[in-house]
């Protein structure tokens, strides 16, 4: 993996299923299809770096689990939040927690790499934040979406949560709090999404500790690779 922030270049479009559960999504069919389509739509005005790919499968686990809290570590431009919180708004529930401090002292935090250090210290963190919060009231998504400004850390704890997806800090300390704090606020049967799973700075998986705690306390159900690496655990 390229030692550098991220890959700003947008993925191809996608819009089949990827995830293959035993059971057919509640909304199902062309109107699936439908509500994925606008969901990406929405997802690509957004600033951020998750792919159409990962987008796609957000989309599914909220239609198909119907969840109603769904918490995210790491919010930045909103780029995942907004997907999940429109599929939220399909289903007619749920509402999704955005935790992010959107703070460039917060941000490099741990970072090693002196390039991503850059990028994020000088990074417009307001800019960001208020342009997110411009657009989900533009897409009409304020019901679906709590904005929390503060660190994974200092956020006060939200409990009985069905989806929880981790993107904050790749840096080894904070990657491991988000999980050892808020995986254990996942219901048993919750599912468990970690991004950038081999995260590399100056010849160090850094998000590696993160990993194999949630090998050893969770269940993995599913691995990915599109931009990045990414898995998916079930909370036993």
């Amino acid at each position: 993996m390229e030692d550098v922030p991220y890959n700003h270049q947008q993925p191809a479009s996608h819009f089949e299923y990827v995830v293959n559960t035993k059971e057919a999504p509640v909304i199902k069919g062309a109107e699936a299809i439908r509500v994925k389509e606008q969901a990406l739509a929405l997802m690509g005005q957004m600033m951020g770096w998750c792919s159409e790919a990962k987008g796609a499968v957000l989309v599914d686990l909220i239609l198909k689990n119907r969840p109603s809290v769904v918490v995210e570590i790491g919010v930045w431009g909103g780029k995942s939040v907004v997907p999940m919180a429109y599929a939220l708004k399909v289903n007619g529930k749920g509402k999704i927690y955005g935790i992010d401090p959107w703070s460039s002292y917060e941000s490099i935090q741990g970072i090693m790499n002196e390039d991503n250090k850059h990028f994020w210290q000088w990074a417009d963190h307001k800019i960001v934040m208020d342009g997110l919060i411009e657009k989900i009231d533009q897409f009409d998504l304020n019901d679906q979406v709590e904005l929390i400004r503060d660190t994974s850390e200092g956020a006060a704890p939200i409990y009985e949560i069905d989806i929880l997806h981790v993107d904050g800090n790749h840096s080894d300390e904070p990657s491991y709090l988000d999980v050892t704090k808020w995986v254990p606020l996942v219901k048993s049967g919750g599912m468990i999404i970690f991004d950038d799973m081999t995260w590399y700075e100056n010849n160090v998986f850094t998000t590696s500790r993160a990993v194999k705690w949630l090998d050893e306390h969770c269940i993995k159900f599913a691995e990915f690779s599109d931009t990045c690496v990414w898995g998916i655990w079930i909370k036993p």
